[in-house]
């Protein structure tokens, strides 16, 4: 309970081959070059306001994000670096549209080694996956985020929920 591995990405294409690194599929990136609300081609992808660092998040036992408990299903990268950045789906530039994965870290060529979803419930980290349909990254990929997640809760077991699979 409180982890939802899918065994590979299930949108379209399905998973890339495992990689230390992950780059945007083609399709995707050839579908955002389409759409300045979402990359310029002098720039790349914009960098969502909202993109926070896991790490920087705590306060109080409970992770924040625009002054608010985190709760609900966030985006979530894993950098080359190793830091866990989440954020906001809404799209600053136009409300109407996506704000897509790569925009956590935003530019031409966000590369990261994992992507996917984090579930917070009341500023408790309680599941994350590996669903990005921009990065499409193999199962064995989340090895390294839980890695993260459990030695995060090994030093504060009260940042995850009570039925996440780093409490059990």
């Amino acid at each position: 309970m409180g982890t939802k591995s899918t065994s590979s990405y299930s949108g379209a294409g399905g998973s890339q081959p495992y990689a230390d690194t992950y780059h945007v599929v083609d399709a995707e990136l050839n579908n955002d070059k389409k759409d300045p609300d979402i990359y310029n081609p002098t720039t790349g992808y914009f960098q969502n306001p909202t993109a926070t660092m896991l790490e920087n998040a705590v306060q109080h036992d409970s992770f924040y994000i625009e002054g608010s408990k985190a709760n609900g299903q966030y985006a979530y990268v894993m950098s080359q670096s190793g830091d866990i950045i989440f954020g906001k789906r809404s799209n600053p530039i136009n409300p109407l549209k996506r704000s897509p994965h790569p925009t956590l870290i935003g530019g031409k060529d966000p590369e990261v080694q994992n992507a996917g979803m984090i579930t917070f419930r009341n500023g408790k980290i309680y599941s994350v996956d590996n669903n990005s349909g921009h990065y499409r990254p193999d199962i064995k990929s989340m090895e390294k985020t839980d890695k993260i997640l459990e030695e995060m809760c090994n030093r504060n077991p009260k940042l995850f929920h009570k039925d996440s699979k780093w409490r059990q």
